[in-house]
């Protein structure tokens, strides 16, 4: 439950990031999480920013009550953290867009590893698999590791199924700056050729940490979840993207309408 609801929501929240909210939404939303307790009715800057921002504290107040009597001490603080992190991103992003900005392709991928919104996805259902998280290991550089290389693939294969998208909107994404730091020389072929052989030493890069053993402070549950999901985003963007494809409702209308057969043993 915790995954499917904040998978919701950081899509609702990205589009608002994206096209749906103004800067000053953007920022409003921003500083009424950083305060957290505040009047909705009067600080809220607009009726959307009210309704996001009572759904995200809502929803992180329940995530959060539900894993204390699972973890012990209260997660709420790192759950929130992972939002504004998200929102901080999408800003950085709407910033670029707006001034005509041509960030590095590391000033990107240092934002988009976390604007791609798998963060607030994952990292909270980490407290759900079973095991009790100490501060160290959610804070340890293995497990952030291990985020920051799930979403990169995910950045990566969002902007190559993106590509066509995001230039009719303006927006640049790794594939574009991957040619236009090619000083004109490289050509789109090219530039999906380059990105992907970054994702499957991303991936690779990936998989050697889930499968480590000697010297792991995360849980083998907690890894397992990480690499569930970099397989979700690469079936996700096989051919297109899963947002606006309809290849994938057939799968899905099967798992949630038709009745589960039984096979007699």
């Amino acid at each position: 439950m915790s995954w499917a609801k904040n998978g919701v929501l950081t899509t609702v929240v990205d589009d608002f990031t994206d096209v749906g909210g103004s800067q000053e939404e953007l920022v409003n939303l921003i500083q009424l999480i950083e305060k957290w307790d505040v009047n909705v009715s009067v600080d809220c800057c607009s009726k959307h920013v009210e309704i996001i921002f009572s759904a995200l504290k809502n929803t992180i107040n329940e995530i959060g009550v539900k894993a204390f009597t699972r973890q012990g001490p209260s997660v709420t603080s790192d759950i929130i953290e992972t939002w504004l992190d998200l929102l901080k991103s999408g800003l950085k992003e709407a910033e670029w867009l707006r001034n005509k900005s041509v960030p590095t392709m590391e000033e990107y991928m240092t934002n988009g590893y976390i604007s791609i919104g798998i963060g607030p996805i994952v990292l909270p259902a980490l407290y759900f698999v079973g095991h009790e998280l100490s501060e160290e290991v959610v804070g340890s550089s293995e497990l952030h590791e291990l985020y920051r290389l799930m979403s990169t693939c995910g950045r990566l294969l969002n902007d190559i199924q993106g590509f066509k998208r995001d230039s009719a909107e303006g927006k640049l994404n790794a594939l574009s700056l991957t040619m236009i730091h090619g000083n004109g020389v490289v050509t789109e072929e090219e530039a999906i050729n380059e990105i992907n052989s970054i994702i499957k030493s991303k991936k690779g890069e990936l998989l050697r940490l889930v499968l480590q053993e000697t010297g792991s402070t995360v849980p083998r549950a907690c890894k397992d979840l990480v690499w569930n999901m970099s397989k979700v985003l690469h079936f996700f963007y096989a051919k297109d993207d899963g947002f606006s494809a309809h290849e994938m409702m057939p799968s899905v209308n099967a798992v949630t309408e038709e009745p589960i057969i039984l096979s007699e043993l």
